[in-house]
């Protein structure tokens, strides 16, 4: 099953109704997207995207989105292509053969996850955060304890609590306790 009918079983529907596909397809987006903010990288597979990096100095680039497939070019601000480098593909780290100083490095590349073959722990969290956010999608309010923070009610209003979380770090206090543990393995790695 691919996940998009794994998500349409998940909100009530069957694995072939497409009635609510568009909705679906934003909340998909938005739960990789708080996923990829909170591990500083982008989940999703890109074909042929580019990454920048601007004043760089090392020997390193650690790139935002991996796995990396194929990288098929790396190229300065001047177009001069370089192919002194190997990567890391399970942490999208590219390593320069050379010490550079450059203004600007353009480096096109295949890379991500395709959402049908998600690792099992991946594809845990992002359950988690994809039911957070559709509830909240739906007119609900949760928050990332998974306690109730407030109750609408049609023409009367809005109750709101106050939950007191003990995480105050500011650090992803929009995803679920259960997606955050998941996801320490899936950090940015930086160079």
């Amino acid at each position: 099953m691919s996940l998009m009918e794994d998500l349409r079983v998940r909100i009530g529907l069957e694995s072939d109704d497409t009635s609510r596909d568009a909705e679906i397809e934003v909340v998909k987006g938005t739960s990789f997207a708080l996923m990829g903010n909170y591990c500083d990288r982008t989940f999703p597979l890109g074909i042929d995207v580019v990454e920048q990096f601007t004043h760089k100095v090392g020997l390193a680039l650690a790139l935002k989105r991996y796995p990396v497939d194929t990288v098929t070019s790396i190229l300065d601000q001047d177009d001069k292509e370089f192919t002194d480098y190997h990567i890391e593909p399970d942490t999208g780290i590219v390593h320069l053969d050379f010490r550079c100083a450059f203004h600007q490095v353009f480096v096109t590349f295949t890379g991500g996850y395709d959402e049908d073959e998600l690792p099992a722990d991946l594809l845990m969290a992002f359950y988690a955060v994809f039911d957070q956010e559709w509830a909240i999608y739906e007119g609900g309010a949760v928050s990332s304890s998974g306690e109730i923070s407030s109750i609408s009610v049609v023409d009367v209003g809005t109750i709101r609590y106050d939950t007191n979380a003990a995480d105050t770090s500011g650090e992803g206090d929009y995803l679920p306790d259960r997606a955050k543990s998941l996801l320490m393995s899936y950090m940015r790695q930086k160079c």
